[in-house]
Protein backbone atom coordinates (compact mmCIF):
# COMPACT_ATOMS: atom_id res chain seq x y z
CA UNK A 1 0.00 0.00 0.00
CA UNK A 2 1.50 3.52 -1.62
CA UNK A 3 0.21 6.43 0.43
CA UNK A 4 0.71 10.23 -0.88
CA UNK A 5 -0.58 13.90 0.38
CA UNK A 6 -2.56 16.00 -2.33
CA UNK A 7 -4.40 18.58 -2.37
CA UNK A 8 -6.53 17.28 -5.32
CA UNK A 9 -8.12 14.80 -3.10
CA UNK A 10 -10.21 16.46 -0.57
CA UNK A 11 -9.74 15.18 3.26
CA UNK A 12 -13.00 13.69 4.00
CA UNK A 13 -12.67 14.41 7.93
CA UNK A 14 -11.52 17.97 7.32
CA UNK A 15 -12.44 19.13 4.26
CA UNK A 16 -10.27 22.00 2.81
CA UNK A 17 -7.98 22.04 6.41
CA UNK A 18 -5.79 18.79 5.80
CA UNK A 19 -4.92 17.62 1.94
CA UNK A 20 -6.73 14.29 0.93
CA UNK A 21 -4.66 11.09 0.56
CA UNK A 22 -4.00 9.03 -2.61
CA UNK A 23 -3.38 4.89 -2.14
CA UNK A 24 -2.18 2.85 -4.59
CA UNK A 25 -2.12 -0.91 -3.94
CA UNK A 26 0.91 -3.10 -5.68
CA UNK A 27 1.21 -7.10 -5.54
CA UNK A 28 4.65 -8.19 -4.51
CA UNK A 29 5.82 -11.20 -6.25
CA UNK A 30 8.34 -14.09 -6.38
CA UNK A 31 9.51 -15.43 -9.63
CA UNK A 32 11.26 -18.54 -9.58
CA UNK A 33 13.45 -19.62 -12.74
CA UNK A 34 14.35 -23.06 -13.48
CA UNK A 35 17.74 -23.63 -13.98
CA UNK A 36 17.59 -27.55 -14.23
CA UNK A 37 19.74 -29.00 -17.11
CA UNK A 38 16.30 -29.49 -19.11
CA UNK A 39 16.20 -25.85 -19.57
CA UNK A 40 18.45 -24.95 -22.55
CA UNK A 41 20.94 -21.77 -22.85
CA UNK A 42 18.34 -20.58 -25.30
CA UNK A 43 15.24 -20.98 -23.06
CA UNK A 44 17.05 -19.29 -20.55
CA UNK A 45 17.49 -16.46 -22.59
CA UNK A 46 13.97 -16.20 -23.69
CA UNK A 47 12.76 -16.28 -19.86
CA UNK A 48 15.49 -13.26 -18.73
CA UNK A 49 14.03 -11.76 -21.79
CA UNK A 50 10.32 -11.93 -20.57
CA UNK A 51 11.53 -10.76 -16.65
CA UNK A 52 13.50 -7.95 -18.10
CA UNK A 53 9.75 -6.81 -20.10
CA UNK A 54 8.17 -7.64 -16.55
CA UNK A 55 10.40 -5.45 -14.44
CA UNK A 56 9.73 -2.43 -16.69
CA UNK A 57 6.55 -2.04 -14.73
CA UNK A 58 7.41 -4.27 -11.54
CA UNK A 59 9.65 -4.94 -8.87
CA UNK A 60 10.19 -8.51 -8.15
CA UNK A 61 12.25 -11.00 -5.80
CA UNK A 62 13.99 -13.41 -8.03
CA UNK A 63 14.92 -17.02 -7.26
CA UNK A 64 16.52 -19.50 -9.72
CA UNK A 65 16.09 -23.19 -8.73
CA UNK A 66 17.09 -26.80 -9.82
CA UNK A 67 16.18 -29.33 -7.07
CA UNK A 68 16.51 -27.05 -4.38
CA UNK A 69 15.94 -23.22 -4.33
CA UNK A 70 19.67 -20.83 -4.60
CA UNK A 71 19.07 -18.33 -1.62
CA UNK A 72 22.54 -17.56 -2.36
CA UNK A 73 22.16 -15.82 -5.83
CA UNK A 74 18.50 -14.70 -5.23
CA UNK A 75 18.26 -10.89 -5.42
CA UNK A 76 15.79 -7.90 -5.98
CA UNK A 77 15.20 -7.23 -9.93
CA UNK A 78 14.45 -3.22 -9.60
CA UNK A 79 12.05 -1.54 -11.79
CA UNK A 80 13.67 -1.12 -14.84
CA UNK A 81 16.98 -3.03 -14.60
CA UNK A 82 18.64 -4.76 -16.99
CA UNK A 83 20.26 -8.28 -16.31
CA UNK A 84 22.29 -10.53 -18.13
CA UNK A 85 21.15 -14.02 -18.59
CA UNK A 86 23.01 -15.52 -16.33
CA UNK A 87 23.12 -19.57 -15.15
CA UNK A 88 23.36 -20.31 -11.45
CA UNK A 89 22.44 -24.02 -11.26
CA UNK A 90 22.10 -26.44 -13.26
CA UNK A 91 20.77 -30.33 -11.46
CA UNK A 92 17.65 -31.98 -11.64
CA UNK A 93 14.07 -30.03 -11.37
CA UNK A 94 11.77 -30.34 -7.98
CA UNK A 95 8.94 -28.12 -7.60
CA UNK A 96 8.30 -29.43 -4.47
CA UNK A 97 11.37 -27.26 -3.22
CA UNK A 98 9.63 -24.11 -4.58
CA UNK A 99 6.69 -24.92 -3.01
CA UNK A 100 8.10 -26.09 0.90
CA UNK A 101 10.56 -22.67 0.23
CA UNK A 102 7.24 -20.69 0.18
CA UNK A 103 5.42 -22.02 2.86
CA UNK A 104 8.48 -21.62 5.16
CA UNK A 105 10.02 -18.37 4.30
CA UNK A 106 7.88 -16.41 1.99
CA UNK A 107 4.36 -17.13 3.23
CA UNK A 108 2.75 -13.85 4.32
CA UNK A 109 5.67 -12.12 2.88
CA UNK A 110 4.51 -12.16 -0.94
CA UNK A 111 1.09 -12.23 -2.65
CA UNK A 112 1.84 -14.94 -5.15
CA UNK A 113 4.48 -16.87 -7.05
CA UNK A 114 5.64 -16.81 -10.67
CA UNK A 115 7.45 -20.64 -11.39
CA UNK A 116 9.20 -20.17 -15.31
CA UNK A 117 10.26 -23.42 -16.43
CA UNK A 118 9.97 -26.23 -18.91
CA UNK A 119 7.58 -28.04 -16.84
CA UNK A 120 9.34 -31.33 -16.54
CA UNK A 121 8.83 -32.10 -13.01
CA UNK A 122 6.56 -33.85 -10.50
CA UNK A 123 3.34 -32.67 -9.20
CA UNK A 124 4.63 -30.13 -6.41
CA UNK A 125 1.10 -29.88 -4.75
CA UNK A 126 -1.58 -27.30 -3.59
CA UNK A 127 0.06 -23.99 -3.68
CA UNK A 128 -0.95 -22.12 -0.37
CA UNK A 129 -1.18 -18.55 -2.32
CA UNK A 130 -1.79 -17.88 -5.92
CA UNK A 131 0.64 -19.76 -8.50
CA UNK A 132 1.16 -18.81 -12.04
CA UNK A 133 3.40 -21.75 -14.07
CA UNK A 134 5.27 -19.78 -17.24
CA UNK A 135 6.23 -22.51 -19.74
CA UNK A 136 8.92 -22.21 -22.59
CA UNK A 137 7.60 -22.71 -26.02
CA UNK A 138 7.15 -26.89 -26.81
CA UNK A 139 6.61 -27.73 -23.32
CA UNK A 140 3.94 -28.73 -21.54
CA UNK A 141 3.23 -29.77 -17.34
CA UNK A 142 3.48 -33.43 -16.56
CA UNK A 143 0.74 -32.90 -14.35
CA UNK A 144 -2.54 -31.35 -13.85
CA UNK A 145 -2.26 -28.02 -12.90
CA UNK A 146 -3.96 -27.55 -9.40
CA UNK A 147 -7.38 -25.54 -9.27
CA UNK A 148 -6.63 -21.44 -9.05
CA UNK A 149 -2.84 -22.10 -10.58
CA UNK A 150 -2.45 -19.92 -14.04
CA UNK A 151 -0.51 -21.63 -17.24
CA UNK A 152 1.44 -19.58 -19.62
CA UNK A 153 2.75 -20.85 -22.26
CA UNK A 154 5.50 -18.50 -24.10
CA UNK A 155 5.36 -17.85 -28.13
CA UNK A 156 8.01 -18.91 -29.88
CA UNK A 157 8.50 -15.25 -31.24
CA UNK A 158 10.46 -12.56 -30.10
CA UNK A 159 9.06 -10.97 -26.98
CA UNK A 160 8.62 -7.62 -26.46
Amino acid sequence: LNKASTLRKINRKYPYIHPGVNRSHSSTVGVFVDMSGSVGDDDLERIYGVLGSLAKQVTFKFYPFDYTVDEDNAFEWRRRQTKPPIRFRSGGTSFKAVNDFVKKNLLGTIDGVLVLTDGEAEDPGPSPIKRCWVLVPGTKLLFNPHPGDIVITLDKTKES
